[in-house]
């Protein structure tokens, strides 16, 4: 019994590491293109691109039209959710690294995600917070109440200050050095949407759902950047305080700006607090780069 669970551990293992594979259905059948006239052998047209057997519009012209609209085509979109609930880091490396055809367009599919989601909160009646934060004082709560009203945006809104940290911090993984500030920004709408696949648990139980939650950002990062499990976790945790120190000034300003007696206060503290939070997060972002930047120049040493 032990061996077999064995065996098909390390075929999942292979199947998530290697990614798809695409085969020609066409090799032996030359065929011409309708749109373009060139001549070809493989799944599309090399000068244009046009899939290979189109004719005349018929019946499963409009099936397929409408599957591809719904992500059902070559590029499902239930496949490329599948890839992100098993394969999430390593889907995403495939993407940002140029391989486009791996993957579902994933701004699309994050804006077919959250219109599911609303649509299924609106039929069920469905209710939950994106932060449970009270603070009463009235400005920083109503922040807290539109981004619990606007749960989409405001979980998109707060995955967007990971961008940032992960930039510098994850700017030497083994798995994937070097990667940019764009393709930051990518692996964070990747993240938004595989947080709305599991926001769905937070109808059952919110505390099994944040824990799902970081357990799956710590996979997708462990498989994207390639360090091991205490590298990623550590480095994680510095990006998730850094993001949450950066949020600080939004509630701050908030209450600056309204009407409490504790304002005079806050005014005289504010700019102090302010320096200290930038100071935090500029400590914890360098030492967090130059551990990473020196473990990447002694392994380019052994």
């Amino acid at each position: 019994m032990k061996e077999p669970l064995i065996d098909h551990y390390h075929r999942f293992r292979r199947w998530q590491q290697e990614g798809p594979h695409y085969v020609n259905r066409h090799p032996d059948t030359v065929q011409r293109c309708q749109n373009c006239g060139t001549e070809f052998a493989d799944n599309f047209c090399p000068r244009c691109g046009q899939r290979a057997g189109v004719g005349r519009v018929t019946w499963k012209s409009v099936q397929e039209s409408v599957a591809i609209l719904w992500g059902m085509d070559s590029r499902s979109l239930g496949a490329t959710l599948v890839q992100l609930l098993l394969r999430p880091g390593y889907l995403i490396r495939d993407y940002i690294s140029g391989r486009r055809q791996v993957s579902y367009p994933p701004v699309k599919m994050l804006v077919i995600v959250s219109l599911f989601t609303v649509i299924v909160e609106s039929v069920f009646h469905l209710q939950n917070e994106v932060l449970s934060w009270h603070f009463d004082i009235p400005e920083v709560d109503n922040i807290i109440q539109w981004f619990n009203d606007h749960r989409n945006w405001g979980k998109l809104l707060l995955q967007s200050f990971f961008i940032l940290p992960t930039w510098v911090v994850f700017r030497f993984a083994p798995g994937y050095p070097r990667h940019t500030l764009p393709e930051s920004i990518f692996l964070q709408v990747f993240l938004s949407t595989q947080s709305l696949l599991l926001w769905f648990l937070n109808y059952w139980n919110g505390r099994i759902a944040f824990v799902a939650g970081a357990i799956f950002m710590l996979i997708t990062y462990h498989q994207l950047f390639g360090y091991g499990w205490w590298g990623t976790l550590w480095r994680l945790g510095v990006t998730a305080l850094t993001s949450m120190l950066m949020i600080l000034p939004l509630l701050a300003a908030a209450f600056l700006f309204g009407e409490d007696d504790r304002k005079d206060t806050a005014i005289a503290a504010g700019p102090w607090l302010l320096a200290m939070v930038i100071l935090l997060i500029t400590v914890l972002l360098s030492v967090s780069y130059l551990i990473s930047r020196y473990q990447d120049k002694r392994a380019d040493n052994l």
